[in-house]
């Protein structure tokens, strides 16, 4: 605090052109930053809590070390397999680092599946979110509520979202065909425990692991019959088997 109030004091004193110039570079520094530091993208992103009608939106939790080093594996990791309980941000986690990846790297194709695609819609974006009215998807909001000099256009569609830079995030419902032939950069598979598909689908992108894409499956679990648990234990699931 002592730090921002001595600023604000020297800006100030500056001529409005200078402290403009100042405030200009010190918004170019932090852009940059956020380019390659996806921690400190996460101090600028607000989330909803629809449980808490007074304060529905809210700063990223960035003082919970478990949030932060759960980006860390994000961001290093190849293949990525997350058990996760209610009400521990991991989904809200997964699309800011969606919404990262595509904002600051050019030509990047993001999918997010789940099983039903009304779900995946709500994760990216809905129709309705994108004429400034109704339920925004969990990816519009963050865009929406990112600080207007971080804000750069999207254009959004039901269950899209297109940035300048050429990348795009797609929802997509469960089911290898809606992922057979997609070549992702990242792919997400949210609640894949519970997705009817999961082996297909882990048959269908096995190939697109195996050249570079980034791949992570979050999930409560649903007992041990099912592709997630393996994968989350260890066990051997591969392609045919």
């Amino acid at each position: 605090m002592l730090r921002l109030k001595t600023l604000e004091e020297r800006l100030r004193d500056m001529t409005p052109t200078t402290a403009e110039g100042v405030v200009t570079s010190l918004r170019e520094e932090a852009v940059s930053r956020c380019m390659e530091d996806g921690q400190f993208f996460l101090r600028f992103v607000r989330t909803r809590d629809e449980a808490d009608p007074a304060n529905p939106v809210k700063p990223f939790p960035v003082d919970k070390e478990y949030v932060l080093a759960l980006w860390d594996v994000f961001a290093t990791r190849q293949r990525v397999v997350v058990a996760k309980s209610r009400q521990m941000m991991v989904s809200w986690v997964a699309c800011v680092f969606c919404v990262w990846w595509a904002r600051f790297r050019p030509n990047q194709y993001v999918v997010w599946q789940t099983q039903r695609e009304e779900d995946a819609f709500k994760m990216v974006s809905t129709a309705g979110g994108d004429k400034d009215a109704g339920y925004l998807g969990r990816m519009q909001f963050i865009e929406r509520h990112l600080p207007s000099w971080l804000q750069q256009p999207v254009r959004q569609s039901e269950g899209r979202l297109s940035y300048r830079n050429g990348s795009a995030i797609e929802a997509v419902a469960g089911g290898a065909n809606q992922v057979r032939g997609k070549v992702a950069s990242v792919i997400i598979e949210d609640e894949f425990a519970h997705q009817s598909e999961s082996r297909g689908v882990y048959q269908a992108v096995a190939p697109l692991i195996q050249k570079a894409t980034k791949f992570i499956a979050i999930s409560t679990p649903n007992g041990m019959d099912n592709v997630f648990a393996k994968l989350y234990h260890g066990l051997r699931e591969e392609a045919g088997q």
